[in-house]
């Protein structure tokens, strides 16, 4: 089953990016990496470009990430919505989880950023990105508003650093580090003490 959904997945994000490109043609601009009118103004030489947006990229996503396990220990809905996504998802291993990562943030990042918010504009795009996060069950309804806030926040990102390579990064970082949070953390048991001390509240160390 879960090779069945990494094939799945791997060929639903294979043809977005397919099509990312081919957009990037028919608009008679096939840099899709580069910004059209990034706040740099003109973009750094590719490698420093690459590692510049990248390190940017990581740092906004290791901050979302920690943001997202404050929300699970502080706020119901959160919680919530972390307990429905670890029995959709099932059991992962760190392989599923990277592959996972890599697929999405490249495939969604190539289409939404890269091919559709030049042409379509910021909001459109971040729009359409959450409407396509939309999942059955009431459980579910915080996740296109997330969707939609993180579309416009990778949408900044990419204007801001005039590099795709700052978007995907950040991207990456939060589906990588979301996923395996919600692979091993169970809320039914209390907070880690590390984590529930930075709080103010008490707690035990939880199972991997």
């Amino acid at each position: 089953m879960t090779a069945l959904r990494l094939k799945t997945a791997a060929l639903i994000y294979g043809l977005l990016a397919a099509a990312a490109v081919a957009w990037g043609f028919l608009r008679d601009n096939p840099d899709i990496y580069h910004h059209p009118a990034s706040l740099l103004g003109s973009h750094l030489p590719l490698p420093a470009g690459v590692i510049l947006g990248g390190a940017a990229g990581v740092t906004f996503g290791l901050g979302i990430a920690w943001m997202t396990r404050f929300s699970v220990y502080r706020f119901r809905w959160a919680r919530t919505l972390h307990v429905e996504f670890r029995g959709l998802l099932g059991p992962l291993t760190g392989a599923d989880i990277l592959a996972y990562a890599v697929f999405s943030s490249i495939g969604e990042e190539l289409f939404f950023r890269g091919a559709m918010q030049p042409v379509l504009g910021i909001v459109p795009a971040s729009l359409i990105f959450g409407l396509l996060h939309v999942a059955p069950g009431r459980k579910f309804v915080p996740w296109p508003f997330q969707a939609v806030v993180m579309g416009f926040a990778f949408g900044g990102l990419y204007w801001l650093a005039g590099e795709l390579s700052a978007p995907i990064l950040a991207h990456f970082t939060i589906n990588y580090q979301n996923l395996h949070f919600i692979n091993n953390y169970d809320p039914s048991l209390q907070l880690p003490r590390s984590f529930a001390a930075s709080l103010g509240s008490p707690g035990v160390s939880r199972r991997s």
